[in-house]
């Protein structure tokens, strides 16, 4: 009976044990993982989101009219020119920094490191690279335009009046933010008359009734930095030169409206653009769910871990004493247990990380509803960083639970070697110990 009562206490502290390696070595390694920043970077890097935000989401034809959108100010349609200047203004690694900056704000949130939840976006910098990228841009699509030779010959009034009307429309498209089509040829100018006649010629095309007065006032202004170029006879040169004046007031335009719709700091507050403003409903919700998702951590990574530990140490003891007096008994019980319990926790969590990041992705991709205007890319992108956040985050478990199998088996090891360790043991010591006198050998008869 005594037997017996034995066995069905070792099975029931074996389950206890069982479930207390289960939840600290699987449960609560995932828990933990959730507020470390290092998980969410490596999720990022590992979908190698940063790179294929600009080579594969903002490509998308869907999303052509709002990237295009960005170079409307300055006339740049071309859809790829718009994507490759929001990668001028935004690199990729201004957007590792971003992400990494909220990634560590969120996570110090769910360590009580922060009392509130902030997730905001920093413009200052990518507001700064906006003029000198667009002006770049539009060096580049100057150096490609078609310069096209007028009908004109020789250097009378009249074909000077004809060449000025015919630049005049390029430099009006610059100062209304456009790009021009074409441009005509300076050397189709002799040299002499382009150093003879730059004045009469440039004053024609100040007084052309294509150009604004802020267009001629611009370029009147930059009469002798554009003479050189003139005299040399360098079309695309001189449309540079012209253009950096004139296409920069458009520019710093668009910055200062972006700027007065931002906050004095900058900053894009994230929360508020997906929840609305601090204190409305959808906010207050929001906020309510960070606020019960960082209760649960603390609970599950604080007592929890205290209990599941405490579980399995209590447990693996009242399984030795359960069997007092038994030595042997008392290390194979608790190093079964050990063991067994590890192989258990190794096997879910080999099964975890392997099989519930597809399914996440799966879900992600095909359970999940999205507007029709997000990109089928950007739900592709979605879905691997869904599954690459799932890797990361049930990783960690097995240098843990190797632990525990190795315990285990030192265990069992000990409770095989037991009956013939001891007496070794004490052979041994008695064998190192000084022989006996022989006057002490007489007293002990």
């Amino acid at each position: 009976m005594v037997a017996f009562l034995r066995i069905v206490a070792s099975l029931a502290l074996g389950l206890v044990v069982f479930a207390g390696l289960l939840a600290l070595l699987v449960g609560i390694n995932f828990t933990q993982r959730l507020d470390d920043s290092r998980v969410y970077a490596a999720a990022f890097s590992e979908s190698g989101a940063y790179i294929r935000i600009y080579e594969e989401v903002l490509v998308d034809e869907s999303l052509e009219k709002h990237t295009g959108r960005l170079l409307e100010d300055i006339g740049i349609a071309a859809h790829d020119d718009a994507v490759d200047l929001l990668r001028q203004v935004m690199p990729p690694e201004y957007l590792r920094e971003q992400v990494e900056a909220n990634i560590g704000r969120f996570t110090a949130f769910l360590r009580h490191q922060r009392d509130y939840l902030e997730i905001y976006v920093d413009l200052q910098a990518p507001l700064e690279r906006v003029e000198p990228t667009a002006l770049g841009k539009v060096h580049e699509y100057i150096d490609d335009l078609e310069v096209a030779d007028p009908p004109l010959s020789g250097c009378s009034p009249s074909s000077l009046q004809r060449l000025a009307a015919a630049a005049a429309e390029p430099y009006s498209r610059l100062s209304q933010g456009q790009l021009p089509e074409t441009a005509p040829s300076l050397e189709i100018l002799s040299r002499d008359c382009r150093e003879r006649e730059f004045d009469r010629w440039f004053g024609l095309v100040l007084n052309d009734h294509a150009l604004n007065a802020q267009a001629s006032r611009i370029l009147g202004n930059e009469v002798e930095g554009l003479r050189r170029t003139f005299v040399d006879g360098d079309t695309r040169g001189f449309l540079k030169a012209a253009a950096d004046p004139l296409v920069e007031p458009v520019v710093e335009g668009a910055v200062a409206e972006v700027r007065r719709n931002l906050p004095p700091d900058e900053r894009i507050d994230v929360l508020e653009r997906l929840a609305g403003p601090p204190g409305s409903p959808a906010r207050a919700k929001l906020e309510a769910q960070a606020e019960f998702l960082r209760g649960a951590l603390s609970t599950v990574n604080g007592p929890g871990k205290l209990i599941a530990l405490a579980l399995v140490i209590a447990g693996s003891l009242l399984l030795a004493l359960v069997h007092l007096p038994q030595p042997r008994a008392m290390l194979r019980w608790p190093g079964v247990t050990l063991l067994a319990g590890g192989s258990v926790c190794l096997v879910v969590g080999l099964i975890l990380h392997s099989y519930v990041p597809s399914l996440v992705r799966e879900g992600v991709m095909s359970r999940v509803s999205f507007p029709a205007s997000v990109p089928a890319s950007a739900i592709h992108l979605g879905g691997d960083l869904g599954e690459s956040f799932i890797h990361q985050a049930t990783a960690g478990f097995i240098p843990a639970t190797l632990a525990v199998m190795a315990l285990g088996a030192v265990l069992i090891a000990a409770s095989l070697s037991y009956g013939g360790l001891l007496p070794m043991v004490v052979r041994r010591v008695l064998g190192r110990a000084p022989p006996a006198s022989s006057a002490t050998v007489r007293n002990r008869r």
